[in-house]
């Protein structure tokens, strides 16, 4: 009879065990985000909790040419963001690079170069976009030149890192001098544009390219071997 007992608040134990189990499986699955939302064969560009940038192969608008879409999960529905970047034709170059999300906000650098006569003109603006709607929060020149560019240039040149919060308060530091065919001796300035305006934070050769860091609202880049910080309301 001892024996029976004991037998019976095993099998009891075990019942109850799995149960608890199988309830928490089952409870997770329910709960669990959607992890992907790129259609079909795609590549990952970035990502992070709440949103995602991928390469599709076509583009509906340029299907000639693969595409950067961004998405949030369980959304169901991405947007096209820009191709990638072009070079090696006699005209001239341009797409997109360098995504980076806040959340559901993707920041990333639009370029384009045109070699036509008499004149080649350069195009170097950072996007902003909300990937819940797909509206743009910012597009903005890389910089602003010290006397207006004669061909229409826009930006100072390319950006080498950029960083966005999740309100679209972004920051980037650009190459100066880059955008044209010259080669001088790099200069780098720290942008940033929040609720405050936009404003140049630091400037010189001795910022590190691509040293740009946010934890919070503060901002963070190195300087001559030192870090450096701002904040990005």
């Amino acid at each position: 009879m001892r024996m029976r007992r004991l037998a019976i608040l095993t099998s009891s134990i075990v019942s109850m065990l799995f149960l608890v189990s199988f309830g928490a499986s089952t409870a997770g699955a329910r709960g669990k985000a959607p992890v992907k939302c790129p259609p079909g064969r795609s590549h990952l560009v970035a990502a992070d909790a709440q949103a995602q940038v991928f390469v599709a192969p076509k583009t509906p608008r340029l299907p000639e040419y693969p595409g950067f879409f961004g998405c949030v999960y369980g959304r169901g529905k991405s947007y096209l963001l820009g191709i990638p970047l072009e070079g090696g034709s006699p005209t001239g170059s341009g797409g997109s690079a360098m995504f980076t999300l806040g959340g559901p906000v993707v920041a990333f650098e639009e370029s384009v170069s045109t070699n036509l006569e008499p004149e080649s003109r350069y195009e170097n603006e950072i996007v902003v976009r909300n990937l819940r709607n797909g509206r743009y929060l910012h597009r903005l020149p890389t910089g602003t030149p010290m006397t207006p560019p004669k061909n229409g240039d826009v930006g100072v040149g390319p950006a080498t890192d950029i960083v966005v919060k999740s309100d679209g308060a972004v920051a980037w530091i650009v190459d100066v001098g880059k955008g044209g065919v010259s080669r001088a001796p790099a200069v780098y300035e720290v942008h940033a544009v929040d609720r405050t305006g936009s404003r140049v934070l630091a400037s010189g050769p001795e910022i590190g390219p691509s040293s740009l860091a946010l934890a919070g609202s503060t901002l963070y880049w190195t300087q001559g071997g030192k870090p450096m910080s701002a904040v990005l309301s």
